[in-house]
């Protein structure tokens, strides 16, 4: 029996599943990770951050794993490979040959961003590679006109927007860019309405919710956008990280592309892809996004930019070595600086602050239940769903600890302690004067350090006594609510 040798799109995108899967289980559960896996266990049409579908499907596949750290990233790990092969679809569709395919792969599946992002099971991996199966399935719906690509095109939509919202403001960016570039007369066919109607079902619980409950997630966006994730961006700083999409090394194949679509007559048809992508990068700029939001639109540009790399080498001899050389160098020193390849104290936190928020939550788990064994309380409220995520699942594994509590965003939906639940166990790093507002009797009894020696959101937090909240829990609870 003839045995086929892999195929080259199906080695590159192997190549960076198999570096995630080895990695997968160092450190720690990111503090969205264990967030997302409680936040799946309160049902609803949406969360004060987000739609449903990622903490779902983090729950469910968690309690399938049984909680193993290394099994639970399989998912983003796979995910990663998928983006691969849509980048090589996607040159394909922009008319590249299969060495522009590959080389689109490979600047995809070496991209320190994706690594980064594709280490975690978030919204950001599911969303990234929705959004780039979109703008994939986009081209081709433009192209032909044909109602069955239209329906693909509302379908990946609708799934999407019970991931992230911001897939709605691609779609809008796409829908102006087609518009205005020559495609006026596709409103007059079924098929983007189709597509339109397919992508309303999929938006409307998340809305239904976000209206019932006051719309939280613009506060929500009002707050990153002023600074209080950890991985906001300054202004700026915006456009210079760009850079950092695909890393500094492998830039010139999507600003090539980006070039390539606004000037090449064979793309004449395509005008509308460079056009949204500069409307939604407006659009982030003003919203105060981030600067990983125009992933997608970064590896679709560098499927249009490999045509034109792979030219630029064909013309001294030298071009083809570098070229190639750029791509492993971006690789190498990508995954170092985002994975965690090195001990965490010598993680470089400043290129990617959340390897530092996967680690020292056995540190504070260990803290709290000391804490709670030497005198036992009534409930522990925390200030961020990080800490209070780490201590649920700590509790439903068998670690004795009294219920959980935190303001922060969906917890704030769903976790409110019972009147009378005291005393309290209190982690946050507010002072005395801060907590007297809300707790009576509050002493600081412990201090959170982590063992790995990690300058992280945790390391240094207190850990208070109170008494009891100074009114019913049921008066107070709208005063702890805090969305950032």
């Amino acid at each position: 029996m003839e045995v086929r040798a892999p195929s080259v799109p199906a080695v590159l995108a192997v190549l960076p599943v198999v570096l995630l899967i080895a990695v997968g289980h160092r450190y720690g559960f990111h503090r969205d990770e264990l967030y997302f896996v409680e936040a799946g266990r309160h049902p609803a049409w949406g969360y004060a951050d987000q739609p449903p579908l990622v903490p779902l499907l983090a729950t469910a596949w968690h309690d399938r794993v049984a909680g193993s750290l290394w099994a639970f990233r399989l998912v983003p790990a796979v995910l990663a490979g998928v983006l691969v092969w849509i980048g090589w679809q996607v040159a394909r569709e922009l008319g590249g040959d299969h060495r522009a395919a590959a080389w689109t792969a490979a600047v995809v599946g070496t991209a320190s961003t994706v690594l980064a992002a594709f280490h975690l099971f978030g919204t950001t991996a599911v969303d990234v590679t929705l959004s780039t199966a979109l703008l994939c399935l986009l081209l081709r719906a433009v192209r032909t006109r044909a109602a069955p690509d239209w329906l693909w095109v509302g379908a990946v939509a609708a799934v999407a927007l019970l991931v992230k919202a911001l897939p709605g403001l691609l779609l809008l960016c796409c829908a102006v860019a087609i518009l205005v570039t020559g495609h006026a007369r596709l409103p007059r066919r079924p098929g983007p309405w189709l597509a339109v109607a397919l992508a309303a079902a999929g938006a409307a619980g998340p809305l239904a919710w976000q209206a019932a409950n006051g719309w939280p997630q613009l506060e929500l966006g009002r707050a990153i956008a002023g600074g209080s994730s950890g991985t906001s961006v300054d202004t700026a700083l915006f456009v210079p990280l760009l850079a950092t999409l695909t890393g500094p090394l492998t830039t010139p194949f999507w600003v090539a592309g980006a070039w390539a679509l606004v000037r090449d007559p064979e793309h004449r048809g395509r005008r509308w892809l460079p056009l949204a992508a500069g409307l939604f990068l407006l659009a982030v700029l003003l919203t105060g996004g981030k600067p990983y939001y125009l992933l997608p639109f970064a590896v679709v540009l560098a499927a249009a930019g490999a045509p034109v790399v792979l030219r630029w080498a064909a013309r001294r001899p030298w071009r083809a070595p570098a070229a190639v050389s750029a791509v492993a160098a971006n690789a190498v020193v990508g995954a170092i600086l985002v994975l965690p390849l090195l001990p965490p104290r010598l993680a470089v936190l400043d290129v990617n602050y959340d390897l530092g928020e996967q680690v020292g939550w056995d540190d504070l788990v260990a803290a709290v239940a000391t804490e709670h064994r030497e005198e036992p309380a009534g409930v522990v409220l925390t200030q961020n769903y990080g800490e209070a995520g780490a201590l649920d699942r700590a509790r439903r594994a068998g670690t004795d600890l009294p219920p959980v509590a935190s303001g922060h965003n969906g917890y704030w939906w769903w976790s409110r302690p019972p009147d009378g639940a005291a005393p309290v166990l209190v982690v946050t790093w507010a002072e005395a004067d801060t907590l007297a507002r809300s707790l009576d009797g509050c002493v600081r009894r412990a201090t959170v350090t982590n063992a790995a020696g990690v300058d992280n959101d945790e390391d240094g937090v207190g850990i208070w006594r109170c008494d009891a909240p100074v009114r019913p829990w049921s008066q107070l609870w709208p005063d702890l609510q805090r969305l950032g």
